[in-house]
Order: structure tokens, then sequence, then C-alpha cells
């Protein structure tokens, strides 16, 4: 709940830079930006896990952006060029995500073992959709009255509290003698290890292809609502607060659909189909945004369409991971939920622009984003058939 809200109280701050220095059009520099710096961290993470368990590093990592978040109120107070602010926290912000939400779960499977996981996954995700929830509520309630500066100290406090929970588990498990925890040692091998593997399995090609996809729907839908910010919204506040509330109702049906849907939906039709009608209803509402070529529509398609993603195509696309050898999912999980995200980040935001620039409107943006969801329902409908067997995941290396 604490790692995630944290970074939903920040996440707005984000969005509104970006709008505010120029929405699609800045973008594609933004991205470029993002896409470098990962190019540049990808490895330097794998290596640190590849050398180090996650449970010296990571409190380490908490720490480091727990000081950072520190600093950002008196640099906002006398930062006020907002292009350079936009790029800054544009990429601080990714390097947050990456370090700071993508290595909790790495710790959660240093304490767990799979039948402890089955009864304590639940709890711990519902958790963390309690932040996603909390983050742009408090965001959207409090920015008019402390600003964004109060926004950071409080993603500060909230982020505290994730480490001294951390590191509370970790002293807990060490006086168990955990077995898990225990094995929970480095890896090993070369730092280019994920990215080799990615490109060697078919499951992992399906898998990164299968984000591509997600990501190219998202930044459609998403350059266009920093598009309709600017040009609706014109002070930062009021921006960040919009922002805010898009992120609470997207997590809101995200929420529900992991509490009424995904389990049965896991159960009954497995991983394919779960990440598959998603994306057909997405197309479906994706159609309607292109016949009727509204702005306003936007909004709600990409409320609809990332509510769906992360509350049920994520869910099945982490039980994908479970079929490959943790090895396997560690580290190319790590270079596809990385550098093969930005870098899809990075190709769709420059497309977005070039077609802004020659005159693309609301119509052809649905139409464009429909195509792609359809192409992930093709993608992911069969991907079960590429599911590694148990003794096959003992076998595999990197």
């Amino acid at each position: 709940m604490c790692v995630l809200a944290s970074y939903y109280l920040i996440r707005p701050i984000r969005e509104q830079f970006a709008s505010a220095a120029g929405g699609s059009q800045i973008l594609p520099l933004l991205y470029t930006l993002v896409f470098c710096t990962m190019l540049v961290l990808t490895p330097i993470y794998g290596l640190i896990a590849a050398r180090f368990p996650r449970r010296f590093f990571v409190p380490l990592m908490y720490v480091f952006f727990i000081m950072c978040l520190l600093a950002m109120g008196p640099f906002f107070r006398y930062s006020t060029d907002a292009a350079f602010n936009a790029k800054f926290f544009y990429i601080w912000v990714s390097v947050f995500n990456l370090f700071v939400v993508s290595a909790f779960w790495s710790c959660m499977t240093d304490m767990f073992n799979s039948e402890q996981a089955k009864r304590v996954y639940g709890l711990i995700a519902l958790g963390g959709t309690s932040g996603a929830l909390l983050g742009p509520y408090l965001a959207k309630n409090m920015v008019l009255t402390v600003g964004i500066e109060g926004l950071c100290i409080a993603a500060m406090a909230v982020l505290t509290m994730a480490l001294l929970a951390l590191l509370t588990l970790y002293l807990r498990f060490a006086r168990t003698d955990n077995d898990q925890l225990s094995s929970a040692v480095a890896f090993g091998g070369s730092m280019w290890d994920g990215a080799l593997a990615t490109f060697h399995n078919p499951l992992m090609r399906r898998m990164a292809l299968l984000l591509l996809c997600a990501d190219g729907v998202g930044t459609i839908l998403y350059s266009n609502l920093t598009d309709y910010a600017k040009n609706t919204l014109s002070d930062p506040l009021e921006r960040t607060a919009f922002f805010a509330s898009y992120d609470f109702w997207s997590n809101l049906i995200q929420v529900v659909l992991q509490l009424f849907v995904v389990r049965w939906m896991l159960s009954r039709y497995g991983a394919g189909k779960t990440m598959a009608i998603p994306n057909m209803l997405s197309a479906l509402i994706l159609v309607i945004v292109a016949i009727y070529a509204d702005a306003s529509l936007i909004v709600l398609a990409l409320i609809a369409t990332r509510g769906g993603g992360y509350g049920m195509v994520n869910p099945a696309r982490e039980s994908v991971f479970t079929n490959v050898s943790s090895e396997l999912r560690f580290k190319s999980k790590a270079f596809i939920d990385t550098a093969v995200w930005r870098g899809g980040d990075l190709l769709m935001v420059f497309l977005v622009a070039l077609l802004v620039k020659a005159g693309a409107g609301v119509g052809l943006f649905g139409l464009l984003a429909a195509s792609v969801a359809l192409i992930a329902v093709a993608l992911s409908w069969n991907v079960e058939q590429l599911f590694q067997k148990p003794e096959e995941q003992q076998k595999s290396t990197i």
C-alpha cells in the first residue's frame, strides 16, 4: 500500500509538467530522455541484481529515494523553468518506478515460498491496490491546499513507512531462519542475459510483443490526454488534480476487476483468454472514439482501457511468468518491463507527434489504437501453447 501510494502521489505532478511543457509535442523528447536513462540504468540494475541479494540493496535504494523526495520541495520552489522541470521530473519518476515499484515483488519472492504465496499474495496485492487508490485520492484533495511541494513531502512520509515495513519483515524472517530468504542469493551471470533470453525464448518474445501492444494503446491515448489537459486547464494545480482524478477512477475499475472478475477468469479460461477479452472490449471502445471523434471521449477511453489493463491483463500477464524458470523470470522479465517498455514508449510517441503535426485528429487515433488492441488479442489468445513444462523450467538456463 505504501509503495504504490507514494508513487501515485507524485505521478500526477509528472503528468501536469508534461502537459504544461507542450503535451504531445514535448513527449518525444521526454520519452527519448527516459529511454536513454533506462538503457544506462537497466544493465546497472541487472549487474546489482546479479551480484547482491535483494535484501541488501533494496532498502538502501529506498533510503536514496526518500532523500530525493525530501529535496524535491526546495528544488521546485526555486526552479521556474517548466520545460526543464518536465524533463527532470519525468526522468526521475521513471527511475523511481523502475527501482522502487519493480523491486517490491522481487523482495516478496525472497520471503515467501509457493505455498505461503498462495495464502498471502492476495492480501499483499489488495494492499497495493489500496495504495493505488489512496495515492491519487490524497493528491486530488491535497494539491490545491499544500501544492506540489506538499505532495512530495507526503510521498516521502509514505515511502518511509514502506521502508520500515520492509525492514521489519526482513528482521522477522531472519529470526525464523526462513529457507526462502536464505536461498535468495544473487543469480550471477552477465547483465545482458535478460536481453538475450528475451530474444531467444518464444514465450518471452511473445510477452515482449504483448507489452508493446499494451504500451501502444496507452501511449496513443495518453498523448492525446496531455493535449486535452493543456487545452482545457491553465492552472498547474488544477491539471495535477485532473490527472489525479484520472488515476483514481482507472484504479477503481482495476480494484473491481481484481476483486470480482480476474480470479474467476484465470481459473475458468486461463491467462491467454483473460488477456484477450479486455483487449477486445478496448478495441470496441476505441472504435466508438473513432466514430464520434470527440476529445473528451479520450479521457473515458483511457480510464476504461487502463483499468482493464491493470485489473485483468496485468494479473494474467504476471501468472504467465510462473511458467518459466526463476532465473529467466527475474532477468528476462526485468528487461521486458524496462527496456522493451520504454522503447515502445519512444517509438509510439514519435509516431503520435508526427501524426499530430500532419493534422491527425481524435478519430484517426481511436482507429489506430483499436487496431493495436486487436493485435494484442491475436497474440494473447493461445499464449498457453508456449508454456514450459516443469521439467523444462528446471533445465532452462540463460
